[in-house]
């Protein structure tokens, strides 16, 4: 024979199980792009959970589309110094297109995510955008009206700057001293990739060639 609990046992029981689902829920709820809330959280739980690419898919497309060329750039070079110069100049050669961990890089999402983690000179990614990403929200308003621009104010009170996309979805601005480096870092990619180049023409001229037989 099956023994039932009593009424206010099952009561409590249902409550906390009912409790448990919600719970799971809200935690399980994804957040929506298509606001600059969602947005907000959704960088929020990625660097809790140090995801990088999700992070990497929330910035505004031209920095994507910056970071990705940059990334591009950076391994052919490497690759070239790595198949082309001559033994004893590639580990310097190598050094100066940046540390390891961003030459290694295998695609965008990681090499961004390198930048944001080192500290060699020059190549320093500010870490402004966590720290101001990190609070709670305090106010979010459109300015101007319509424009797909928002300015979100954290209880930090550090304001940051979210965008309305052709996809419908609210895409991150990063704070301008990470904008800057990021295109610095896209306009030296070019430079550098164009002096490997001339190099291993250097390095394969007949002349070059009697030098080193």
């Amino acid at each position: 024979m099956t023994h039932l609990p009593p009424p206010k046992v099952a009561l409590l029981l249902t409550s906390a199980l009912a409790l448990l689902a919600f719970g799971t829920a809200c935690r399980s709820k994804v957040p929506d792009l298509k606001t600059p809330k969602g947005t907000y959280a959704a960088y929020r739980d990625a660097r809790e959970r140090g995801d990088y690419q999700a992070i990497y898919d929330l910035l505004v497309t031209q920095v994507r589309e910056q970071v990705g060329v940059t990334h591009q750039n950076l391994r052919e070079s490497a690759r070239l110094v790595e198949t082309s110069y001559p033994a004893a100049m590639k580990k310097q050669a190598l050094a100066d297109l940046g540390p390891e961990e961003v030459r290694r890089a295998p695609d965008p999402a990681s090499y961004y995510a390198a930048l944001c983690r080192i500290s060699a000179a020059g190549m320093e990614m500010s870490m402004s955008m966590a720290e101001r990403w990190s609070a709670e929200v305090k106010t979010v308003r459109e300015d101007p009206p319509g424009s797909g621009k928002y300015l979100v104010s954290p209880m930090s009170g550090a304001v940051v700057e979210l965008f309305r996309e052709e996809d419908g979805k609210v895409h991150m601005v990063p704070a301008r001293k990470d904008l800057s480096l990021i295109g610095r870092e896209y306009t030296r990619s070019f430079e550098r990739l164009e002096a490997v180049r001339e190099a291993v023409k250097t390095f394969h001229s007949p002349a070059e060639a009697a030098a080193n037989p």
